[in-house]
């Protein structure tokens, strides 16, 4: 047995449950019906940028279900014949929308977002009843109906359902991509648009939110600030992050999905990113990478 498979084997003995309530399921089929009830709008619109002669890229502000215009860019070759694949990049916690001359040189298009509220372009519209010290993760925590990871989640399954509609994309042939907050946004929107065809997730974040939240880690510290400050809502937050905790939504994954871990990652722990790799049902492929540390990648 070499080095990684003895890793592996420690892993097995460290899965994580799913921690679904009973209405979890039906909690997202509501929500994505309520968003597309909301009339998809969005304004294109051509920048410059260095890579002129070889892509075109557009500034898009599109709406989601709420008073939000979320940012992207979308780039697509130039001289392309017919509709092309498109892959949708997510970008990692606190970063940005990124142009992707790596993908792009495939001779596809790229769609990329700003997450709302983490130094883009997006700014976040929506009303909160719960904020603690400026933190994301508190933003409407006692609700899952207004968590700020819903608004997010929303955000990435719209960014779907308006690439599909681009002529410049085989809205057959769509694919998402991320690193970190990007590759936990990347199989949300591949196992709730019902309209990707791929998913490729590196160092998942997002996965058993209720072991990061105990541990404080990077995002989460605010989290864990909020149940030291007041500890009587403990299972009230416990029970709003499990609707969005990657390690229950992988179980709603129906296209490939190829995952990557660090056994250095001290942000989303191997076991976790490996838990949710355990949990999905879809096809699948994993790989493992002994000395990484926690990075986003790039493509």
């Amino acid at each position: 047995m070499n080095f990684i498979e003895r890793k592996e084997e420690a892993l097995k003995k460290k899965i994580i449950p799913e921690t679904k309530c009973a209405d979890f399921e039906a909690f997202w089929q509501k929500a994505i019906a309520d968003m597309r009830q909301v009339p998809l709008s969005f304004t294109k619109e051509k920048i410059d940028t260095p890579y002129d002669k070889t892509f075109t890229t557009y500034k898009i502000f599109y709406n989601t279900h709420d008073n939000t215009k979320v940012a992207a860019y979308f780039s697509c070759p130039n001289n392309a014949q017919g509709p092309l694949p498109c892959v949708a990049h997510f970008h990692g916690g606190s970063m940005q929308k990124e142009i992707q001359p790596g993908i792009l040189a495939t001779g596809v298009c790229c769609f990329s977002i700003d997450v709302r509220s983490q130094g883009g372009e997006t700014v976040d519209k929506a009303d909160y009843s719960t904020d603690f010290n400026s933190g994301l993760m508190t933003l409407g925590v006692l609700d899952k109906n207004e968590f700020y990871m819903k608004n997010i989640y929303l955000d990435a399954i719209r960014a779907i359902d308006l690439i599909a509609t681009l002529p410049e994309v085989d809205p057959q042939r769509i694919v998402t991509y991320g690193g970190s907050q990007g590759g936990a946004l990347s199989i949300v929107a591949s196992a709730l648009s019902g309209k990707s065809i791929k998913c490729f997730t590196n160092e998942t974040s997002y996965c058993c939110i209720h072991r990061r939240v105990e541990l404080g880690t990077r995002i989460f510290r605010s989290t864990y600030d909020f149940l030291k400050a007041y500890p009587h809502h403990t299972d009230a937050v416990m029970e709003t992050v499990s609707y969005f905790d990657v390690n229950n939504i992988v179980s709603l994954l129906k296209v490939p999905t190829y995952f990557c871990l660090g056994f250095a990652d001290d942000v989303c722990l191997p076991e976790f990113v490996y838990s949710a790799y355990t949990h999905a049902t879809c096809e699948k492929e994993l790989m493992m990478i002994p000395f990484t540390p926690h990075t986003t990648p790039k493509a």
